[in-house]
């Protein structure tokens, strides 16, 4: 404890009858001293918490003689203290956030519950470069630093825990609830070498709360509001961890119910509050540990969300498309089991994830009634040694294997359609990357690479003839250089190049026999597409960590990116390769404690993101804004704190987001959006054990358009003009409770 106490300059305090007797392990390498304490007292039967800055107090575990503190029973003792620090795990080992030279945002779960949000949409564009909007349809639209697209497999990656979720030939991220996670890490920026095939923009990863092996704790929500121009929300959840074998084996549960109604209206049908929403998800994890270094955890996701009276697109005057109006449902099961082996020097890890996803949608289109489905299965396996050692080298190498197949139905009698496809996609990586810290200098060289291959293959039926698409088969090797200066203990400052990549798609073969008549030629296969951005960035935890800086410059060249191609009037498009865009842009973010009562959080980006070069036949030029991507984003928040009396606080927060409006150049005839501007109330008391809040969202009633407006003809002289808008103004009360045990 005193050569910790020396080499980490911190204060270490310990009852000598404590500690006599027990030894340590050896660690060598570079941690942030709560990493490295929770390394050296693994197995002591000792566990610390942090009472100030720089002061440690260790601790004999009463009921846990011979198992170290989880990393979130040690997080939990650092916020109470040190609120704007956070322990992540971007580069595949714990770090502090301060500490990684990557651009990357972090919010705790407890942050989430307490500020109310429902879903990650809520406050995802409240981060810096990352733009987000709920389609009220279980799905969400993502963007991340300009890299935006409807076609190809995700191209920012959507990790939930470590299970990572792709839509094989087609962007899909799907609705997460915010509850009961452990935190949310965004990182900006591309991830190809650790994160794999579709992180070219970023990678967000939702983390949930894993099972704690000590503590019985339950923890409930109930939530009542009302929409303006519709109808009564509600929405009850829950959570509970048992430790069935204290210090050994431990589950964890939870689960939401929630009912939100709509607020379209269709005048022409008399329908009024279309657009229902129901919500009910859970999720299970376990967690064993046999041995002082072996730990298991098996865990289990289920989602659906059932949308009857289709999404939340509605015309400026709030009526629902004359046009389309497809009701849907989205469910999706993900199932994990993953095994860390600590050797000492060295740590193991072994993760395999299978999830299903289905979307069914069924409604009027184009004058005519429109059948659909698709569904998604991913079998994916990851393994990985990565050195815990302080030494100047630090190394991670893994491998990974992914099996995917989708299965698409689409029937459209108006137009005589009656389609089927199956791909198959199976795709293999190996990876490492290394950080060598200069021993004479605070400077840290990181280099990593990451090669990958798959393969595509794919078939057809329209109207019962089959037909067998060419294979598709991809590569590319993707290397990552840094070098990250840290000038002073919480600071970094860093340069940075780095390689995304994503594989190619298959043409459908509908848009092929549609092409010829019009004497256009499709590509059977589209190429794959990459990305290369170069990043400067920093930041720094200032006055005590009562500031936090963040701030990065960056310019990205993505190549070959597939876009629409209109064909002719059929109503349909084919797919082909662009030239790419390029994008640059700025990021700044800012935290702030100036008392202890206030804190304040602002965070603002412009994003220049444009087509590189023109494509013949659609909207696109040179210079011609992304879809969908907002050039600007911001948001603030400030929330205030102060005691009532010995038991009780009161609570009162605000906050904004901005985007400015987006775009969809591949049609000539669609419209942009609008410029959004929401903010947010709340109010509340707080107890040890419940607190009860008013809460007022989108105050102002903001009901522009999110998204661009799409354009349809429904008669001769008029156009079904239609957007994803908003959920209007909604007032409610929410009561939360926690029923926390002892160790």
């Amino acid at each position: 404890m005193r050569a910790f106490a020396r080499v980490s300059r911190s204060q270490v305090a310990f009852d000598a009858a404590s500690v006599r007797g027990r030894k340590s392990h050896r660690l060598v390498g570079s941690f942030p001293p709560e990493v490295a304490l929770e390394k050296l007292l693994f197995g002591t039967g000792l566990g610390f918490v942090r009472s100030s800055a720089d002061v440690f107090i260790i601790k004999l575990l009463p009921s846990r003689a011979k198992s170290p503190p989880t990393p979130q029973a040690v997080q939990v003792a650092v916020e109470v203290e040190r609120p704007s620090e956070i322990i992540v795990t971007a580069r595949k080992r714990e770090e502090r956030a301060v500490d990684v030279p990557v651009a990357l945002s972090a919010v705790r779960g407890r942050q989430l519950e307490q500020r109310g949000a429902r879903a990650v949409t809520d406050f995802l564009q409240e981060f810096p470069g990352v733009g987000s909007y709920d389609r009220g349809s279980g799905l969400l639209k993502l963007t991340i630093r300009g890299v935006s697209t409807s076609l190809g497999a995700n191209e920012n990656g959507y990790y939930l825990d470590d299970m990572p979720f792709t839509g094989v030939t087609v962007p899909l991220s799907p609705d997460v609830r915010a509850w009961d996670l452990d935190r949310i890490e965004v990182l900006r920026g591309p991830q190809g070498t650790l994160f794999g095939e579709g992180s070219l923009g970023g990678t967000v990863r939702i983390l949930t709360k894993d099972a704690d092996l000590d503590i019985w704790e339950s923890k409930g929500d109930a939530y009542l509001s009302t929409t303006d121009g519709g109808g009564t929300n509600r929405g009850i959840k829950g959570a509970f961890n048992a430790p069935i074998v204290p210090g050994m084996l431990a589950v964890r549960v939870a689960g939401t119910d929630e009912h939100l109604p709509g607020w379209v209206d269709n005048d022409a049908t008399g329908g009024h509050n279309l657009n229902d929403q129901t919500f009910k998800t859970y999720r299970a994890k376990a967690r064993f540990n046999p041995t002082e270094r072996l730990i298991i955890n098996g865990s289990y996701w289920f989602y659906k969300g059932t949308f009857p009276g289709g999404d939340s697109t509605a015309t400026d005057a709030g009526q629902q498309s004359r046009a389309t109006v497809l009701a849907s449902s989205v469910k999706y099961g993900l199932a994990g089991l993953s095994a860390l082996y600590d050797f000492g020097s060295a740590r193991a890890f072994y993760g395999y994830s299978h999830s299903r996803f289905d979307l069914p949608q069924s409604g009027p289109a184009a004058g005519g009634h429109l059948d659909t489905r698709t569904g998604i299965t991913v079998d994916a396996h990851e393994a990985r040694l990565a050195s815990t050692n302080i030494q100047p080298l630090q190394w991670t190498f893994g491998a990974y294997l992914r099996d995917a197949s989708r299965d698409d139905s689409l029937q459209f009698p108006l137009f005589d359609v009656d389609n089927t496809s199956a791909v198959t996609s199976k795709a293999r990586a190996v990876f490492g990357e290394m950080t060598y810290t200069i021993p004479f200098a605070p400077v840290g060289l990181t280099v990593g690479l990451r090669y990958y291959h798959e393969h595509l293959r794919g078939i057809e039926t329209n109207t019962g003839v089959m037909t067998v698409q060419p294979d598709g088969n991809y590569h590319s090797w993707n290397p990552r250089f840094s070098v990250a200066w840290h000038p002073r203990k919480d600071s970094t400052v860093y340069v940075s190049a780095a390689k995304g990549f994503r594989g190619g798609q298959l043409q459908p073969t509908v848009a092929v026999a549609l092409a010829r008549p019009f004497g256009i030629a499709l590509p059977d296969i589209l190429a794959q597409d990459s990305i290369w951005t170069y990043e400067i960035g920093g930041k720094a935890e200032l006055l005590d960590k009562r500031l936090t800086l963040e701030a990065a410059a960056y310019y990205s060249d993505w190549k070959n990116v597939a876009v629409r191609l209109p064909l002719g009037d059929t109503g349909y498009n084919g797919l082909v390769n662009s030239k790419g865009t390029r994008m640059k842009g700025v990021e700044l973010s800012i935290a702030s404690r100036p008392i202890p009562a206030l804190s304040f959080m602002a965070s603002g980006s412009y994003t220049d993101a444009t087509y590189a070069a023109p494509v013949p036949g659609t909207g696109i030029r040179a210079g011609t804004a992304v879809e969908d991507v907002a050039k600007f984003t911001a948001g603030a928040s400030a929330e205030y704190r102060k005691a009532v009396n010995e038991t009780l606080s009161g609570v009162a927060r605000v906050s904004w987001q901005h985007s400015s409006p987006r775009r969809f150049a591949s049609f000539a005839g669609y419209r942009p959006g609008d410029r959004i501007d929401r903010i947010d109330v709340r109010f509340g008391i707080e107890a040890e054990r419940y607190s009860i809040s008013l809460f007022a969202d989108n105050v102002t009633n903001e009901h522009g358009a999110e998204s661009f407006r799409t354009v349809q003809q429904i008669a001769p002289n008029e156009l079904d003009v239609v957007a994803n808008r908003p959920r209007p103004r909604t007032l409610g009360i929410e009561l939360s409770f926690l029923v926390p045990g002892d160790r």
